[in-house]
């Protein structure tokens, strides 16, 4: 039989599960959230599924820039610390025309990839 101390505490047990449960559901959703900026421009979407698995989350900083730089894509100075910036030039072999994307990549404490996102920017020349 339960006493009323006892029946207390196991309502206060259940409340206190109840109330990290819902953190911890809360902290999911965010994390799950955490991927990439999703795009629905039809020239974009080959340099984001690319981008989505050739680089996935967690992958490595010093990975990440080998990956930019084998493929010849331009590195820029980061503006925040954590981040790389870099451009990358595709051609749309739809319409035959050159897109060019301006990427941030975010990391994380350990110098992993977090999240990345894509600007679209102005067609420059292809540097000599």
């Amino acid at each position: 039989m339960l006493t009323r101390s006892s029946t207390t505490i196991l309502s206060l047990r259940c409340s206190a599960l109840r109330a990290f449960s819902t953190i911890l559901f809360g902290l999911l959703l965010l994390t799950g959230c955490q991927k990439t900026t999703r795009t629905d421009d039809p020239q974009l979407k080959p340099i984001q599924d690319m981008l989505d698995q050739g680089l996935p989350v967690g992958t490595p900083e010093a990975n990440l820039i080998t990956y930019l730089e084998t493929r010849g894509y331009t590195i820029k100075p980061a503006e925040k610390q954590g981040t790389v910036l870099a451009i990358i030039r595709h051609i749309d072999t739809q319409r035959l025309e050159p897109v060019t994307v301006r990427v941030t990549f975010y990391f994380d404490a350990t110098h992993r990839l977090n999240t990345y996102e894509m600007q679209r920017t102005l067609n420059e020349p292809i540097p000599q």
